[in-house]
């Protein structure tokens, strides 16, 4: 049984997810708040409206969170369209100038590391045919327990997909929790260093491809 496909989406499951246990734990411990996803902000906004106290801030989030995928996957779809290295840029440079802007003023806004974070996720998502989600955790455990259900009644090609499936999605886990577990023992601004550095790695990534 060959893992040799897996092992391109193991990569980015990896280098993607721990950026993002990164951002959420430094969200939660500088900004107060949830960088990387809106499923705790869309319970807060019921509950707001169930107490006739309603927060347009709540709604700004989940909406600022969809501009994020949104530009990313416009970028990614325009360049599959007409292939041009510039469009394939423009998602990772976004997010350089929003953590480069973090680190040099030691400062954020929520609405900035949302959009920042949902243009990570669906970079991630797009260019691993969306097998790799790297914060959509509570997701991502319940399709391991979809895909390990089906493995008793699948044929051997299938269990080999499956499997190769569940160590991307293994993968994905582990490298959220490492991100976030060194965000935890380090909650600085100078953490942002990382991600900043992840960004500038993947545009060197995708100009030196397009040049080979």
């Amino acid at each position: 049984m060959s893992y040799l496909p897996a092992l391109k989406y193991i990569k980015i499951a990896l280098g993607f997810a721990f950026i993002s246990g990164i951002m959420n734990i430094l969200g939660i411990k500088l900004l107060a708040s949830v960088t990387t996803n809106v499923t705790g902000w869309l319970s807060l906004a019921i509950q707001a409206w169930q107490q006739q106290e309603p927060s347009l801030a709540f709604l700004g989030y989940i909406l600022t969170y969809l501009a994020g995928a949104t530009w990313s996957s416009y970028w990614y779809n325009y360049n599959a369209v007409a292939f041009d290295v510039k469009k394939q840029l423009v998602s990772p440079v976004t997010n350089l100038v929003i953590i480069g802007y973090s680190l040099y003023t030691a400062q954020a806004s929520v609405y900035l590391w949302l959009f920042a974070m949902s243009n990570h996720n669906a970079f991630a998502s797009n260019h691993s045919h969306l097998k790799v989600k790297p914060s959509q955790i509570t997701g991502l455990v319940m399709d391991m327990g979809l895909d390990l259900s089906r493995l008793p009644f699948q044929k051997i090609c299938q269990k080999n997909e499956a499997i190769q499936n569940l160590l991307i999605k293994i993968f994905i886990i582990i490298g959220f929790a490492s991100g976030g577990l060194l965000a935890a023992h380090f909650s600085t601004w100078h953490l942002l260093w990382l991600p900043f550095t992840f960004y500038i790695i993947l545009i060197y990534l995708i100009i030196n491809k397009a040049c080979c």
